[in-house]
Order: structure tokens, then sequence, then C-alpha cells
């Protein structure tokens, strides 16, 4: 890894198929179900499209974000880039995986790069809380994938 990058990623196996772990992953108005940080995302779901996505920090303020969808791959692949302010100072790459395992069961692994001159700041705590939050992201959509009970934030 780069002295300039810093990568956080989380992945889960659990009941499901590639087509319904999708659908959860792009109905923008259920994220709040699942996904502890995001209270909204916005936009169309295309290459190149510009969506609007609000995030939660753990100290409880609102950022709102409009990262460009990269990949769109139904059933496989979704993935977002974004940056801070300009080019170079923290650009980040957002990816969803959706693998299927057979016998109805799909690993989903929820990844992010930070590349640029602020990404070693987020080494140690922040990447270990990130860690965490997309771990709790994906006990949510696997319970929400096999239709139990609302998960919790």
């Amino acid at each position: 890894m780069s002295l300039f990058a810093c990568e956080v990623h989380a992945e889960s196996e659990f009941a499901g198929t590639p087509d319904s772990a999708w659908q959860l992953l792009t109905d923008h108005a259920r994220y709040p179900q699942w996904h502890p940080v995001v209270v909204r995302v916005e936009g169309e779901l295309a290459v190149g499209a510009r969506q609007t996505e609000v995030v939660r920090t753990a100290s409880g303020r609102e950022l709102t974000f409009h990262p460009v969808l990269t990949v769109v791959d139904p059933g496989r692949e979704l993935a977002r880039a974004g940056r801070l302010f300009v080019p170079g100072l923290l650009d980040n790459t957002h990816r969803y995986l959706i693998t299927d395992l057979g016998d109805g069961r799909v690993r989903v692994t929820q990844s992010e790069r930070f590349t640029g001159l602020l990404a070693p700041l987020l080494r140690g705590r922040t990447a270990r809380d990130t860690r965490t939050r997309f771990a709790a992201a994906l006990d949510n959509l696997a319970a929400l994938l096999a239709g139990s009970a609302a998960p919790a934030a």
C-alpha cells in the first residue's frame, strides 16, 4: 500500500442471491435501514451519474458528498468515486462486490480506498471505526435479506 493510501474493507457471507443483495444495495430509500452511517442517498443508477450521499459521523455530524458512479454491474459490483475539494487531497473509491457462493448464499464485500495527502490521517482509529461500521452494515443487510425483524442502526 502506498504511503498516501488507506484501505478499509469488511465482508460477510449470508443467505441470499446476487439479485436480492443487489436490490437492497441499489434501493436508495432503504439505505438507512441497514447502513448505520447513511442518512440518505439520491441519484440515478448509471455509470457517470453523480449521487448525493448524506452520512452521519461518529460524532453525529452530517456530511454531504457527491460521488460519481464508476461501476454499475447488476448482481456483481457497485462502485463510486469521490474527492474532498480538489484531486489529490483526499480521493476515495467506495465499492460493494457481490459474490455468488451457490446454494442460496452470497458474499458481500464493502470496501473504501482513500488516497491523497490526507489519507494517512485515516489510518488507526478512523480505519478501525469504519471497518466496524462496515461490518454492522453487512450484518444489517444480511438480516434484511433473511426477512427478519428490522435491524438496529
